[in-house]
Formats: C-alpha cells, structure tokens, sequence
C-alpha cells in the first residue's frame, strides 16, 4: 500500500505555496487521488512528476539558492571575523580595566599613607601640649607665698 499526502505536505517537501501545487495538478494534469472531502492526496510517482514540474518552472531558483549559499558563506565568514574582532577588543578592555583599577589602588595607598602621616603628626603635637601642660600644672603646684607673707617673714 501506497503512502498519500495531503498537499500542504507536498508543499512543503517542495518549498512552494500549496496553491501552486493545485494549479500544477490541474494544469499538466498530474494524476493525483482526492478523499470524501475532495482534497488532493499524493503518491510518491506524484510528488515526483511534481518536483519535475518545478525545477521546468523555477530553474532560476536553483542558481538563486547557490547564490544564496555563497553570500550566506561570506555574510558567516565576516561574521566570524566580526566576533574575533570583538573578542579581542573585549580582551584590550578587561586589560585596561584592570591596569586602571591597579592605578587606582596605588593612588588611594598613598592617600591612606598620607592620612596616616598626618594623624602620626598631629598625635606628636599633641603629646608636646600635653606634656607641656603637665610642666605647667607642676609648676603651679609648688605653694607661692602671697606678697604680705613675703614682706613679713615668719620663721616657723
């Protein structure tokens, strides 16, 4: 037993509109069988004469297809240079990236040394007014006799 395929499939198999199909069948007279509904089914001797049909009517779609297939070759190849292209400039930036980040690592070091030396400074000034003002309190501490205690001196 036979397979038969609606036209839609044949279609399909074929790379052309289903009504085409239709008016192949009735113009060059294909023998083809129908269901109840009336619809074209198709054996493969059909689907065959069919594809003859096709390439008697449409020679310039095999050249254009080899066409087709050399430019689509090129449209990859520069493709693929376009994506090596970009990769390596993808590269060049994450490197400069980095170079940059190093940079700035550097920079906020010596900020951070910087803070640090002034901090170190401002700490030994304040350790010179604290010990100045130690000498001081020292020296205020020691009894001072009032000006009439210096005029009369009791002897104790």
């Amino acid at each position: 037993m036979t397979t038969l395929v609606k036209t839609k499939s044949v279609a399909e198999t074929l790379r052309v509109a289903p009504k085409t199909i239709q008016t192949w069948v009735r113009k060059y007279k294909i023998p083809v069988q129908t269901n109840d509904r009336g619809h074209y089914l198709y054996d493969q001797m059909a689907i065959e004469r069919l594809q003859t049909v096709k390439s008697t009517q449409m020679p310039d779609e095999i050249e254009e297809s080899d066409d087709v297939k050399v430019a689509t070759l090129e449209a990859e190849k520069r493709m693929d240079e376009i994506l090596q292209r970009l990769d390596h400039l993808e590269k060049m930036i994450e490197k400069k990236a980095d170079e940059v980040v190093s940079f700035q690592l550097l920079k906020h070091r010596q900020e951070l040394d910087d803070v640090q030396r002034s901090i170190t400074t401002i700490e030994d000034h304040l350790n010179e007014l604290n010990d100045a003002t130690d000498l001081t309190e020292s020296v205020e501490e020691t009894p001072k006799r009032g000006k009439l205690a210096s005029m009369f001196s009791f002897s104790s």
